[in-house]
């Protein structure tokens, strides 16, 4: 090609990318651009007639792309048309992968199939290339038709290569970007189904905020404009007790480019507080001023919430653990103190002054094991004796009493709903749990006000929660006792239950009075809520499963008054030597004859080496060699007749770890009084004699 030629060849190409590059930049459609080719292409040269074909998704079929000077019916006819070895010119260039020149249509082979079809359309020449992606799939094809027969030349082969590169960088760019829009739709759609706030900001208090998903508007109020419209609002909302956690973690993440991550309350704008995990990574591609992170905030609400259940759970179970070690040593103290009391006491008469001092032992012994045990009610390890209840009937026969325990500036109103189920409790600890609650309601309204009781059936239809615990879904009597007192902030419920918590002044409360009442609610298998503000009152709700009604079985039981007097043979087996000591000679001084050893392994022996016959075992349950339970299961072998009676200083009369269980008939726990002992060993002797 001589230079003038090759001069206006360069020239025309660079006219037809500036032409090309500008309809690409301005985001026109990719038909739109393939046809401006086209007809750039045939401007510079009359003779040529230009067509882009578009291979399918199936790599198999072309499809209409443009052909702006062909006729409409011709490339309707063959949009569709299959590639293969013998395709026409496009057909054959694409499944060879190479250029396919036919200078005449007539009487090349390729175009057996698609000959009359040309023909009839005027066309008799065809040079095809194929279109290659970047990574080198076929696109689909460029060609130049002719009027007449055509052999190749330099200078259409340079146009046509040239045509085919812009062709192959609009189509890419094409599909590029419909891939992109794509992908952009399925990560919003993704994005905006996610049970997260999903954001793009500038890391800073003040930072600006270039993306936040739509969630944030049931979340916590705002709608995304919002939000991004005002850089300052994150900080607004954070809790102010929190501030210091969530800016701390973004001064962490720029000095170290770690994972950003945070757990902080954030007040939505209904005034709801909500726990978010806030996670994101700074974005290094972005640059600017600040830096730019990218992230995630989670509603961990409920998580927190389960988490709190746990931490209480937790301690409370640890306050249980202690409590019920410290019960059985501290339950043998009590009882030697007791015994020797009794003792005391029955060695003076009425009118001598240190018949009071023995009394005042006494009380003092049956105050020390009563705080035992409402420690014991708080750990759940208190042994309860549950019965059908009717808690409306409980309500009316303690309602003098509980309006004896208040002022006469608060009124006082109990109602039962109508068909109240029964529930399954022990009627004293029930009894006590509604006196203390009460007792509570009194103290929060020294000014008066007005207490409400009332208890009806409630059904649940799912798990229901509460920061204290939860309840199964199932029927349920709730006992709610309502206070127009003081009320409680949130730091003050979360650790209302704890034992020894409370925030009445020295003197005036022990701690432990709404930790009993958890006590004996969660182990009646119920649960216990409650709902309070500032000012406004408080109001506990107790729920207890409800159970099959039947006939209500809550007397309380009768103490024996027979005589306490014998003459049978006991066996008393007790480690600890000042109560074997003081129960020994008390059970003389009634007319028995005992015997003492200080463990299982020295009864046995004795019962080996002396051929004496045993009426009665009386046994501590825990004691080293061999425990009462072994004991009594060997000695009975040996005298079948004989009676057990166990005494425990454990809160349920069991060894730690054991999981068998003793009638309440057959135990007397620690600690006791010598009257007591008489009373059951004589029923139980007698319970023979009548055999």
């Amino acid at each position: 090609m001589a230079e003038g030629g090759q001069h206006e060849l360069s020239q025309t190409l660079l006219l037809l990318d500036k032409a090309v590059f500008e309809m690409i930049m301005a985001e026109q459609p990719l038909q739109r651009v393939l046809e401006s080719l086209c007809l750039k292409l045939e401007e510079r040269s009359p003779d040529w007639i230009c067509s882009v074909l578009l291979l399918d998704k199936d790599a198999e079929t072309l499809r209409h792309g443009a052909a702006p000077s062909l006729p409409r019916s011709y490339f309707a006819a063959i949009d569709g048309a299959k590639i293969g070895p013998r395709a026409g010119s496009c057909g054959t260039a694409a499944y060879r992968r190479e250029p396919v020149v036919v200078t005449d249509i007539a009487c090349d082979p390729l175009w057996e199939d698609f000959r009359d079809l040309a023909l009839a359309h005027g066309l008799r020449a065809c040079w095809s290339m194929p279109l290659y992606s970047r990574e080198g799939a076929v696109l689909g094809t460029f060609a130049c038709y002719y009027r007449q027969p055509r052999t190749a030349d330099v200078y259409h082969l340079q146009m046509i290569e040239h045509a085919v590169h812009l062709a192959c960088i609009a189509i890419q760019h094409c599909r590029t970007k419909t891939e992109l829009q794509v992908a952009e739709t399925r990560y919003r759609s993704l994005v905006e189904r996610l049970p997260a706030i999903t954001y793009t900001a500038e890391v800073g208090a003040k930072g600006r905020w270039f993306f936040v998903s739509p969630q944030i508007e049931t979340m916590l109020g705002y709608t995304s404009i919002e939000w991004m419209a005002d850089p300052t609002l994150w900080m607004n909302r954070v809790h102010k007790d929190d501030l210091e956690i969530a800016l701390e973690a973004e001064n962490r993440v720029q000095e170290t480019g770690e994972l950003y991550k945070a757990d902080y309350r954030m007040c939505a704008r209904d005034g709801t507080v909500l726990w978010f995990r806030d996670e994101g990574k700074i974005l290094p591609e972005i640059s600017g001023d600040k830096p730019v992170m990218q992230g995630v905030l989670y509603d961990v609400t409920d998580y927190k919430r389960l988490e709190e259940q746990l931490r209480q759970a937790q301690k409370m179970e640890a306050v249980g653990q202690l409590a019920g070690g410290v019960a059985h040593d501290f339950n043998n103290l009590l009882m030697i103190i007791q015994a020797h009391a009794d003792r005391i006491g029955e060695k003076l008469s009425a009118s001598d002054v240190l018949c009071t001092d023995a009394d005042e032992i006494k009380n003092a012994v049956s105050r020390a094991a009563a705080l035992t045990q409402r420690l014991l009610a708080f750990s759940r390890k208190q042994l309860l004796q549950p019965r059908v209840l009717d808690l409306g009937c409980i309500l009316s026969d303690i309602g003098n009493m509980i309006r004896r325990l208040l002022a006469e500036n608060i009124r006082l109103e109990i109602s039962v709903g109508p068909g109240l189920a029964q529930v399954r409790a022990d009627r004293s600890q029930i009894e006590q749990a509604i006196l203390n609650l009460t007792v509570n309601a009194r103290d929060a309204m020294a000014n008066g006000g007005e207490l409400a009781i009332r208890a009806t059936t409630v059904h649940f239809d799912q798990i229901e929660a509460w920061s204290q615990n939860s309840v199964a879904p199932g029927d349920y009597v709730m006992l709610a006792v309502s206070d127009t007192g003081i009320g409680m902030n949130a730091e003050t419920q979360s650790r209302i239950f704890e034992p020894f918590f409370t925030t009445k002044g020295p003197g005036k409360g022990t701690g432990l009075g709404l930790s009993t009442v958890y006590g004996v609610v969660k182990q009646s298998g119920g649960a216990i809520s409650v709902e309070s503000e500032i000012d406004r009152g408080s109001t506990f709700k107790i729920f207890l499963p409800a159970c099959e009604r039947e006939n209500c079985c809550d007397e309380k039981a009768s103490v024996p008054t027979s005589p306490t007097s014998g003459n049978e043979n006991i066996l008393l087996v007790e480690d600890q030597v000042a109560i074997r000591e003081v129960v020994s000679d008390h059970l003389v001084q009634l007319g028995y004859n005992v015997f003492t050893a200080p463990d299982g392994e020295a009864a046995i022996h004795f019962t080996q080496t002396r051929n004496q016959p045993i009426d009665l075992l009386i046994t501590d349950m825990v004691m080293p060699n061999m425990g009462g339970r072994e004991l009594a299961q060997r000695l009975t072998e040996r005298y079948p007749k004989a009676k057990v009676l166990f005494m425990s200083g454990y809160p349920d009369g069991a060894m730690p770890g054991s999981e068998e269980s003793v009638l309440d008939e057959q135990i007397l726990r620690k600690p006791f009084s010598l009257k007591t002992l008489a009373n059951k060993a004589r029923r139980l002797l007698d319970e023979g004699d009548n055999q």
